[in-house]
């Protein structure tokens, strides 16, 4: 971020909430062009008999707070984490980190309906989380302090097909059951804060913004919008590359055709004859070491590695579809 902020006039201001402290309009009367990428920054709320209970947090709060170096003490506690996208697995691994004695991952369907990556989950379990699964969340009991001490689950059974996968129904024959937790962690999705902008008139279905491939906001001349509020919870690289191509169509807009130079020029491209090799298979710390820290996981690359890699390049500018400036892949 600092090397990007040095590059040239760029001002920050820091501590401006858009649509709180500062309305969309003046931003827009203010500015000729106006980007929107505030990401999918708060989590969904559950509505459970006692969601109220102290010790219940949104997973995606608990990550921001260690994000910013102010790690929650779980030391000794039991922690069920609700939820099973990355955003859970990130959650359960951090609680690990930060103390928790056991750590519990609840979720209502299969493994294999987990929208996490099957390495955030592999890691997980590996650490020695434990999964609960078709267990559906039913209400958080108190103890007398009202602190949570328990989250009680309705058990679930494969139903049919919904949204292209197998939904899950209340197993009527199985008992609740009572999963004992001095913390539980809310990471059932998240959620766009839109409705400033969207009182302000940009387009949204169910808080995503609604934009074109080049991002921009069909009839509101000058605001582009990229990253997870145009496309809903995805990958940093997406959002990256939904920047890229909205820099390039905001330079148009403004009657520019700048080119830019990345300052390195790439050698000639050899004819695609290489001998194939598979890809680098990217190592792990053990489990049992750095599940205590919150040290990098994966391996660096060793310089061997690095030029079998390297080597796999197909230089697919020169003989692929090469760079489509000005759109992006939603």
């Amino acid at each position: 971020m600092n090397a990007i902020l040095a590059t040239g006039n760029i001002e920050v201001k820091y501590g401006v909430n858009v649509g709180v402290d500062l309305p969309v309009e003046e931003v827009h009367k203010n500015y000729d062009a106006m980007y929107v990428a505030i990401g999918a920054q708060a989590g969904k709320k559950l509505k459970l008999e006692g969601i109220d209970a102290a010790n219940v947090f949104s997973a995606v709060e608990m990550l921001d707070e260690i994000g910013h170096d102010r790690k929650p003490d779980y030391t000794g506690k039991t922690v069920a984490v609700i939820g099973g996208g990355n955003v859970a697995m990130d959650a359960a691994r951090s609680a690990l980190r930060c103390g928790a004695r056991d750590v519990r991952i609840v979720y209502r369907r299969r493994q294999e309906d987990m929208t996490a990556l099957d390495t955030e989950i592999e890691s997980a379990v590996m650490e020695g989380i434990e999964l609960m699964l078709l267990q559906a969340p039913k209400s958080i009991e108190k103890d007398e302090e009202g602190n949570c001490c328990a989250l009680w689950t309705t058990p679930q059974m494969i139903g049919p097909y919904k949204g292209g996968r197998p939904a899950p129904v209340d197993a009527v024959s199985k008992e609740p059951l009572r999963i004992p937790c001095d913390v539980i962690l809310i990471a059932v999705g998240q959620d766009i804060v839109s409705a400033p902008f969207e009182e302000f008139g940009m387009p949204a279905v169910r808080n995503v913004f609604q934009a074109g491939l080049d991002t921009a906001i069909a009839n509101m001349p000058g605001i582009f919008v990229g990253g997870d509020c145009a496309t809903g919870p995805a990958t940093a690289i997406r959002a990256i590359a939904a920047g890229k191509v909205a820099a390039h169509n905001i330079d148009e807009y403004l009657g520019y055709h700048h080119k830019l130079d990345c300052g390195v020029e790439a050698p000639e491209a050899r004819p695609n004859n290489r001998i194939p090799t598979g890809r680098v298979n990217i190592q792990e710390r053990p489990a049992y070491i750095r599940k205590h820290d919150f040290e990098h996981v994966e391996c660096p690359m060793t310089y061997e590695e690095i030029q079998q890699e390297c080597g796999r390049c197909l230089r697919c500018d020169v003989f692929g579809c090469g760079k489509l400036d000005g759109a992006v892949d939603r």
